[in-house]
């Protein structure tokens, strides 16, 4: 336990020596400090820590009243404890006056030893507790302090972050974009090349020349639907409600020349009644991605190219699910697929955004769940594996699906 340091003061020794004993002797810890004048006292506050002043009111030069003054008056010595003593004939005349001062106390004189240890006992402990008050107050203000600085530092760097989001979210989308468009540009530029060259070979006939403009025609159509996509979908995605097979056939549908310039048959086995509330840009958006990536993996296959989409309803859970007989990723890369610019592709074919958009999508903005797993699977006889990518929707929820809770 800390040690208290007690200031007694008064001009008798006796009385000094005697008060100086009875703390010593009987309470544990305290150091007693003597003064003879209120003058000696108030020296020894300056250069020592006093926790407790006993002060004579009636001394020669000043008295106790004006030491007190003093000592109240100064920020060093403000709040240190006062007990006044006074003889018994004159407590009543000074005790009003020595509480308007800031006495905590009066003692008459002749002291009674007991009273007088039970009353320091007290003040030792009053004392004492208020320190360790005034520490934690001060360890809660220093740890305010720091809350504060943390929170504005916080602060900061959500608003830079915030700032970053928006740059990343942009380059985000114009990432995507160009993932998408890959593949319509290279048509565009297949047939653009071919009417070239058989136009200076005079082989290009009108029938030609028309069927491919119409189909160049289609496909920047839909170039410029990917831009409107994507910038709803980041902007101002809006709750509708929509047939679920029907949304995923229109889906299909827009990606149509794809599918033929690839030779890829979709098989789909859609459950006509589902009715939802979704967010149409995120789903719509999640949808192409998927089929985009299994339309780069097919490429790269001889033989029979297949995309199955399944939708079914299940215990509360709406399942889209679309696989490919791609082969499957590796087992290996498997748990890294929703990473962002993981690929195993080249760069030239990608930069890897197309699963990680899904997943943000599905898993943020709709409160869905997405996996991806290889797949063995069979069809009209014939065994095949591929990737299947399974998107998890609350059937409950998305009946009545509240798009004020999703932020763009």
């Amino acid at each position: 336990m800390k040690k208290l340091t007690v200031l007694a003061v008064d001009d008798v020794l006796a009385n000094r020596i005697s008060l100086q004993y009875l703390i010593e002797e009987y309470c544990d810890d305290i150091d007693v400090v003597l003064a003879e004048s209120g003058e000696e006292a108030l020296k020894i506050t300056y250069t020592l820590d006093i926790n407790l002043i006993i002060l004579d009111i009636q001394m020669p030069g000043m008295d106790g009243f004006e030491t007190a003054k003093y000592l109240k008056s100064n920020p060093k010595t403000g709040n240190i404890p006062v007990i006044f003593l006074t003889a018994a004939f004159k407590k009543e005349e000074f005790q009003q006056k020595g509480f308007e001062i800031g006495a905590i106390d009066y003692l008459t004189k002749p002291i009674e030893d007991q009273q007088f240890i039970n009353k320091i006992k007290l003040y030792k402990e009053v004392i004492l507790k208020t320190k360790e008050l005034e520490a934690v107050n001060n360890n809660l203000y220093k740890s305010l302090q720091e809350e504060i600085r943390l929170k504005e530092t916080i602060q900061r760097q959500h608003r830079e972050i915030a700032e970053q989001s928006k740059m990343v979210a942009l380059g985000d989308m114009l990432s995507n974009i160009a993932h998408q468009w890959r593949q319509p540009l290279s048509i565009i530029s297949t047939c653009s090349s071919g009417m070239s060259l058989k136009k200076e070979m005079n082989i290009l006939t009108d029938e030609e020349l028309s069927e491919n403009l119409e189909r160049i025609t289609d496909i920047t159509d839909q170039l410029s639907h990917t831009i409107d996509g994507f910038k709803s979908n980041i902007f101002e995605d809006i709750k509708t409600k929509c047939n679920l097979a029907e949304f995923i056939r229109n889906t299909v549908n827009s990606k149509s020349y794809l599918f033929e310039q690839n030779n890829i048959s979709i098989i789909q086995d859609l459950n006509e009644d589902i009715e939802i509330i979704t967010l149409p840009n995120s789903l719509q958006q999640s949808l192409l991605n998927i089929l985009i990536n299994s339309i780069e993996v097919l490429d790269n296959i001889k033989g029979e190219k297949l995309i199955f989409i399944d939708l079914y309803i299940k215990d509360d859970l709406i399942t889209i699910s679309i696989k490919d007989n791609g082969g499957g990723i590796e087992q290996k890369n498997l748990h890294k697929v929703f990473e962002p610019y993981f690929t195993t592709k080249h760069k030239k074919q990608g930069i890897g955004l197309g699963l990680t958009n899904v997943y943000n999508n599905v898993v943020t903005n709709l409160h869905g769940k997405v996996k991806v797993d290889n797949k063995r699977f069979s069809y009209e006889e014939t065994s095949y594996k591929g990737t299947q990518v399974k998107i998890t929707l609350n059937y409950s929820m998305s009946k009545s699906f509240d798009a004020k809770n999703i932020s763009f």
